[in-house]
């Protein structure tokens, strides 16, 4: 049987009738945002992608017919849509047509095979699967096939942009549903602290991991952004990041619309790509990884002009040592913003136009307006500024907790209300956060912790280094050796002597100091765009194998 999410008891801890009385809870939900500009400005562009655009009048269009759709296929308010698809515009009239219905928008990531869609499939029991039948001309039909025999509880795919002979095409689906009102088809569209979506992500056990977060936290952790960095209806938001992880859902997609302005969706990341693209349309906002800072900084000058409207990304997911970002900063046309985000809460900090510029090269920013962070010693106790612990933050935007197997939601915070990041890091005198690791990614030598992201400073601010990242090396005796993954400025060259130098020069510990350099010319990310430090260890030991 198809899974049902009507309620989130989880939330009912959290003060309610506080977060209404500020103006964080309680606001429009998305749908109706979109339906009011499309009553307004019905012309006005609203989704752009590779193959086609809709403006706010047309996406509300479709959304009506997607929710009719789905009622038509059998989908009863609180049941779940899956949506597997690339950074299309049918992403977004499923994201509305949910919301619309009532049903639960979930969504993972479009390169994920057989064996994790199974057990997401598992995970959330959907109505509907609403995929494709290709990615990036490769077929996907052999792994849908294998998703859906390795799955305990059957359940419909839907296929966007073409069907096959055994699955029927979302247009079919659209074209025999029977036909209603907007009031009826909006009659069950949820608001407040309604489930809104699930957010299916990797697991550290291997088994996916479900994020549910209810209108009330979603609307608040975008609207903060918003807010913060002055994004308005006239800003085209461009998006290479992957709809299907939280920070291109969030802070791409559901962020245009919110604003009422346009997102600019591209299918696969690639500098000269989004430099076309931005001559096209007129991209003002872009948000990315690391590894997005680190192409445009290597890109030529003609990707760069053509960013020139640009006045703002979002860098977010993982690590930037400073020493880039200062480079950045100089070389690229636009403001960054640092951000600390995680599927769980959106962004929490930032930094803004107002930050001290030094913020931006050395910190993951300040607070947002609604947020608490306390850093914590082992036993939960408060540090006062300047001292390193774990990173607990406490707010409106905290989603209501996990997904489990037999359908109940764990809630994620403790008994005051706080979340756990699993993040280490200090705040300083004037509240500014910086991240200095992660629990579960620590890496030790001997007794001694490494400085991970201290080191990665270092290395990166040698002016050979265009950026560098330290995976650890596990060894028997010693617990894990530093090794330096480093991509290197044209024509330069890096050598161990020349590394023992720069850290001695520096009067780093010589014992914290890399044990060996791996050249990278194209950085491995995963699904998320995010830098992938296994598979970095794994081109290493291939290196040193093929010696």
């Amino acid at each position: 049987m198809p899974r049902t999410i009507l309620s989130l008891p989880s939330l009912e801890s959290r003060p309610k009738a506080e977060w209404e009385a500020r103006g964080w809870w309680g606001r429009e939900p998305l749908w109706r945002r979109v339906r009011d500009r499309a009553a307004a400005q019905p012309e006005k562009m609203a989704v752009i992608d590779e193959t086609g655009s809709l403006t706010y009048g047309e996406l509300w269009e479709a959304a009506l017919d997607g929710a009719r759709a789905l009622r038509g296929a059998g989908l009863r308010p609180g049941e779940i849509v899956l949506t597997q698809l690339p950074n299309w515009r049918e992403y977004v009239i499923v994201l509305l047509a949910s919301e619309v219905s009532g049903a639960v928008f979930s969504f993972c990531p479009i390169k994920w095979g057989a064996r994790e869609c199974a057990r997401a499939l598992d995970l959330l029991r959907p109505r509907l699967w609403v995929t494709c039948a290709e990615f990036l001309g490769e077929g996907r039909i052999e792994i849908i096939n294998a998703a859906l025999e390795a799955a305990a509880e059957p359940v419909e795919p839907v296929l966007v942009r073409g069907g096959a002979r055994e699955y029927r095409a979302w247009s079919e689906v659209v074209d025999a549903a029977p036909a209603i009102t907007e009031e009826e088809a909006t009659a069950n569209a949820g608001t407040g602290l309604y489930p809104l979506e699930i957010a299916v992500t990797s697991g550290t056990t291997g088994y996916p991991k479900g994020v549910v977060h209810a209108h009330d936290t979603a609307l608040d952790t975008v609207q903060s952004t918003i807010d913060r960095q002055d994004i308005t209806g006239d800003d085209v938001i461009h998006l290479a990041l992957p709809v299907g992880h939280t920070f291109g859902y969030f802070y791409g997609v559901r962020c245009a619309l919110q604003a009422g302005g346009t997102v600019l969706l591209q299918e696969r990341w690639e500098p000269g790509r989004m430099a076309e693209l931005a001559r096209a349309h007129g991209v003002t906002v872009s948000l990315g990884t690391a590894a997005f800072i680190i192409d445009l900084l290597g890109a030529g000058a003609d990707v760069r002009r053509a960013l020139d409207d640009m006045w703002l990304f979002t860098q977010s997911g993982d690590a930037l040592p400073g020493p880039v970002v200062e480079r950045a900063n100089k070389e690229l046309p636009f403001r960054i913003s640092r951000a600390l985000g995680m599927t769980e809460f959106g962004h929490v900090t930032s930094t803004d136009a107002a930050s001290p510029v030094e913020r931006i090269f050395d910190s993951a920013g300040s607070a947002q307006a609604e947020i608490e962070i306390h850093i914590a010693d082992e036993k939960g106790e408060r540090l006062p500024p300047g001292r390193e612990g774990r990173i607990l933050v406490r707010g409106p935007a905290v989603c209501a907790g996990y997904l489990r197997p037999d359908g109940t939601i764990d809630d994620v915070v403790d008994d005051d209300g706080f979340f756990d990041t699993g993040d280490l890091g200090r705040l300083d005198e004037e509240g500014y956060l910086r991240i200095t690791g992660r629990l579960k990614n620590l890496l030790r030598r001997g007794a001694e912790t490494l400085p991970v992201a201290d080191l990665e400073d270092v290395l990166s601010s040698h002016p050979n280094v265009v950026h560098s990242v330290i995976v650890g090396l596990p060894d028997a005796r010693l617990g894990d050796l530093p090794i330096a993954c480093v991509e290197l400025r044209p024509g330069a060259s890096l050598t161990m002597d020349d590394v023992r130098e720069w850290f001695g020069g520096q009067g780093i510990t010589r014992k914290f100091w890399p044990t060996d350099i791996h050249l990278v010319s194209d950085w491995p990310t995963g699904p998320t765009g995010k830098s992938d430090r296994r598979l970095l260890l794994a081109e290493y030991r291939e290196a040193v194998e093929a010696m």
